[in-house]
């Protein structure tokens, strides 16, 4: 429980349960509030100095400084502090306080001193004279969803009509991802709801392309596996891949007993007529996908595909063509 003792209403209108619950409270914190400072004071084995700290506000009526004084004003003596010749004027204090001292008991415990008998001295360890090894450099980062190097040119404007190529691009791969969460009849009229709003400002014609070209990439025979079960989209994955620290994020996932598929999209793109014809840049995004799933699931049969929407068009591609695409 809680106590808004700030927002309490004023005495006269507190519940008298309140205030038993509300005391009772208190009473446990004080409890533990004294039970930690017997901690801090059974620590000390030989001396223990306590000392007070006050800012311009007023300590609290009830702290560690003023119950220890309480009680040490019982049995201690008067005593005046200075350690400045001790220790120095810079670091030393004056004071007044108590002092409680008792006559020890027992002789301190030394550690018998160590003699080493000449011939006895061993040589030092090699380690201990060589200079320490170079630092390892820090992994080097790499995104593979980020293009390094030269890209495929986008579709003519003349294809798409002119219109804003990369929105387009963007809300099909939004319209991947979240559309195959929902059963398969309600498909179309979420699209037609995503597509058709303001933020988009998107004609008529526009909504009805990009949803007739997700649709056909959704419901193609071919991709019946890559949107079932098991699979997953936007998966992000990070890890090391050689000397280089990966941070990336996938399209499509699939994850089978035996197998997985990673898919990665491109929107508003040539298609080539083979993998031969596949720029080495989008090769390389995959060959280092490939590399970090070969750990993470091994033993499993690594498959990698581009699905170009424009088509659409489901492309493997063979671990002879990644081969030696890796950074």
């Amino acid at each position: 429980m809680i106590w808004d003792v700030e927002n309490e209403p004023p005495g006269d209108h507190i519940a008298a349960r309140y205030a038993v619950e509300k005391n009772a409270w208190r009473d446990r914190q004080m409890q533990e509030y004294r039970r930690l400072l017997y901690v801090g004071l059974t620590r000390a084995q030989d001396r223990l100095y306590i000392c007070g700290w006050q800012t311009l506000r007023a300590p609290p009526q009830v702290c560690w400084h003023t119950l220890c004084r309480a009680g040490l004003t019982e049995c201690a003596q008067p005593f005046d502090f200075d350690t400045k010749s001790l220790i120095g004027e810079d670091e030393g204090w004056l004071g007044h306080g108590l002092r409680l001292e008792s006559a020890q008991t027992a002789l301190p415990h030394r550690e018998p001193a160590v003699t080493v008998a000449a011939g006895e001295a061993k040589l030092l360890p090699s380690w201990a004279t060589a200079s320490p090894p170079a630092e390892p450099d820090p992994p080097r980062p790499l995104f593979p969803s980020r293009p390094e190097g030269d890209e495929p040119p986008t579709l003519s404007p003349l294809v798409v009509g002119g219109r804003d190529r990369f929105k387009r691009g963007l809300l099909v791969h939004r319209l991947l991802q979240s559309l195959p969460e929902l059963p398969e009849i309600e498909r179309d009229a979420a699209a037609r709801r995503f597509l058709a709003l303001p933020t988009h400002a998107l004609k008529a014609e526009e909504q009805d392309e990009i949803r007739h070209e997700t649709l056909a990439v959704l419901n193609h025979s071919d991709f019946g596996a890559l949107f079932g079960p098991g699979s997953q989209a936007e998966v992000p994955l990070v890890g090391l891949v050689g000397r280089h620290a990966l941070s990336g994020q996938i399209d499509r996932l699939v994850v089978a007993p035996d197998y997985v598929l990673i898919v990665d999209y491109k929107t508003l793109r040539q298609v080539p007529a083979n993998e031969a014809e596949v720029a080495p840049i989008y090769l390389r995004q995959l060959a280092i996908y490939s590399a970090a799933l070969s750990r993470i699931y091994p033993g499993r049969d690594i498959r990698c595909a581009f699905l170009w929407t424009q088509g659409p068009l489901l492309m493997p591609i063979s671990p002879e063509r990644l081969a030696g695409h890796l950074p």
